[in-house]
């Protein structure tokens, strides 16, 4: 329900969510700004939760989440876009960048916490012929996968053999037209990046190889998310 509640594009509010959750007692959620995520149990005062202090690391995960219904918030290089009906509000869309990273967020994560989750939902829009689109962690590539108007899922790339990450990318929906050129379609993937020691800040950020003009091919990404835990295995 709570994972529901985060990704719908219905009524969301783009900004960063702190979760709390114990096993027990029950789960709670506090909406906050993205410089002041912290939570605590659901016995304590809200108050002290909304000051961004963590009290209780034992029962608190901290996460980001950015739906781009109300903007691009604090991605570098971000633009949005919500006229088609079929994506809602994205970050993007973007062409080609020559396969350099065109847009970034960076994110405190919390130094109690081991590991860091990415996940984010990326559309290959209109007349892709096997480009990449690239995925970069503190500026880095670390994947690389190539989509094509003309077959479902990937076909082809690569992910970095760095034992630090560990990257899946699989496809959300039917290859069909879903919006903008209509003479193209479309397909969108659900991608999950773990990151292991990933440092006091992390970077993720995109970019592609497309080499046509935007209007006859190019990319989206939406409902992306960050959490800290130790265990990537409960997110």
């Amino acid at each position: 329900m709570l994972k529901k509640f985060i990704l719908s594009e219905s009524g969301a509010v783009t900004t960063d969510y702190v979760m709390l959750s114990a096993s027990v007692v029950g789960m709670g959620i506090a909406v906050l700004n993205s410089t002041a995520a912290g939570v605590e149990t659901l016995a304590d005062d809200i108050n002290t939760a909304l000051t961004g202090q963590i009290v209780n690391t034992n029962f608190a995960r901290a996460a980001y989440f950015d739906d781009f219904e109300s903007g691009s918030g604090f991605w570098v290089g971000g633009r949005t876009d919500d006229s088609e009906e079929a994506y809602g509000g994205i970050l993007g869309p973007y062409g080609g960048t020559g396969g350099a990273e065109v847009v970034t967020r960076t994110y405190d994560v919390m130094s109690d916490y081991d590991h860091a989750v990415v996940e984010f939902d990326f559309h290959a829009i209109d007349s892709w012929d096997n480009e990449d689109f690239i995925v970069f962690i503190d500026g880095t590539p670390v994947s690389s996968h190539n989509f094509d108007w003309q077959s479902d899922g990937t076909t082809g790339g690569w992910t970095t053999t760095e034992a630090n990450y560990s990257i899946a990318i699989e496809p959300s929906g039917p290859r069909q037209h879903s919006g903008y050129n209509s003479e193209w379609t479309d397909q969108s993937y659900s991608v999950r990046v773990e990151v292991a020691d990933p440092g006091p800040s992390m970077s993720v950020g995109f970019g592609s190889t497309l080499n046509q003009d935007i209007h006859d091919e190019s990319w989206a990404v939406d409902n992306v998310g960050v959490t800290s835990t130790n265990d990537p295995n409960e997110v």
